[in-house]
């Protein structure tokens, strides 16, 4: 017990210095003490993703993993009946930032000073980068009605190893899911 609560601290610890953008939203007539056990719910996807960063087995089965050990380290037990039901949801958007300059100002001398050349200007610079969200969804396990969202955000690279990849996803559960119960 005591190891589980040192790697939930060291887990939370790390959510603190995350650069994870988290926000959630619940009902709020809801009382989460009573939620003591969770299933998977079975989400039926429409049109899949043409990106194959995203239609990767083995990153959906981190994510998958990452939410179970989460969940058991804060005392949720995986076993049917459930009271909780849980899903998720992971994409990649692509956006662009740009990054304004101030002015510049440039001389040019010619051959012999004969021809010279004299700028001004200011310039933009864009920067395309990719994010992506991860929403984690629990519902009510009699009423299937969802009653706790969390979505987390942050910059994907493209990972060498899968050592990354797993860090990249554990950092986005776990910044997501530190939110839930909702206090």
């Amino acid at each position: 017990m005591k190891v589980r609560a040192a790697i939930l601290g060291i887990l939370l610890l790390f959510s603190g210095c995350s650069t994870v953008r988290v926000s959630q939203d619940y009902r709020t007539d809801i009382d989460f003490s009573h939620y003591h056990t969770y299933t998977w719910k079975t989400v039926v996807t429409g049109q899949e993703s043409t990106d194959i960063r995203v239609d990767n087995p083995l990153l959906h089965e981190r994510f998958h993993q990452a939410i179970d050990r989460f969940l058991v380290l804060r005392g949720y037990m995986q076993k049917a009946p459930a009271n909780l039901l849980i899903s998720y949801s992971y994409s990649i958007q692509t956006r662009l930032e740009s990054e304004p300059y101030g002015p510049h100002f440039g001389v040019g001398l010619g051959r012999r000073s004969r021809y010279s050349e004299l700028g001004f200007g200011n310039y933009v610079d864009i920067n395309q980068y990719d994010v992506g969200i991860l929403a984690i969804d629990f519902y009510d396990a009699v009423s299937e009605t969802l009653i706790w969202r969390g979505i987390g955000s942050e910059r994907v690279d493209m990972y060498s190893t899968q050592e990354e990849t797993t860090a990249f996803v554990d950092k986005l559960v776990t910044a997501v899911l530190a939110q839930f119960p909702p206090r």
